[in-house]
């Protein structure tokens, strides 16, 4: 998977993406925050000791601070942080799901965050657009993309289109 595409669109400072947050609520709007990542692929890039560019650095600065945050929470410790998807499937017992982690655990991943308070994802990824499309049919307006200059809210009561995913 190559996620040095469309490189001037995305945020890939897990450290901004969350000082976005915090800028935007700078009280708790919940009680847990739900990551949807692909952990396998930021822990192969992080066993990968023979690459040493800016892009690893980063991986492995992003890890670091997703570890933190599910450890120690967000807003202080008020808010609990969690990860669902790929590795709770994996690790459920049931084999059948189990053989296919990655693809039932994006399933989950994805009804999560169409049921939830607030979503936040990036508008170059089809995950987080079908979600925050999903949730515009359903009148859930509380959806953000983060990008370079800050968070955006993309679908305002106003807005009468979902957006449209590319970069």
């Amino acid at each position: 998977q190559n996620v040095r595409v469309c490189i001037g669109e995305r945020v890939m400072n897990m450290t901004d993406i969350i000082n976005m947050l915090y800028e935007k609520f700078p009280e708790p709007p919940v009680s847990a925050v739900l990551l949807v990542f692909s952990r396998d692929i930021i822990e192969n890039e992080e066993a990968n000791d023979k690459q040493d560019d800016d892009f690893h650095k980063l991986n492995s600065h992003n890890l670091k601070i997703l570890n933190e945050l599910r450890e120690n929470g967000m807003w202080g410790g008020k808010v609990k942080v969690v990860e669902a998807g790929s590795r709770m499937v994996e690790e459920s017992g049931n084999d059948f799901y189990a053989y296919y982690y990655n693809f039932v655990g994006s399933i989950v991943n994805f009804f999560i965050a169409v049921q939830a308070t607030i979503l936040v994802g990036t508008e170059v990824s089809t995950f987080s657009t079908y979600a925050m499309n999903s949730r515009f049919y359903r009148e859930s307006r509380e959806n953000y993309f983060y990008r370079p200059g800050g968070l955006y809210w993309m679908s305002p009561p106003n807005q009468t289109k979902p957006h449209r995913f590319g970069c």
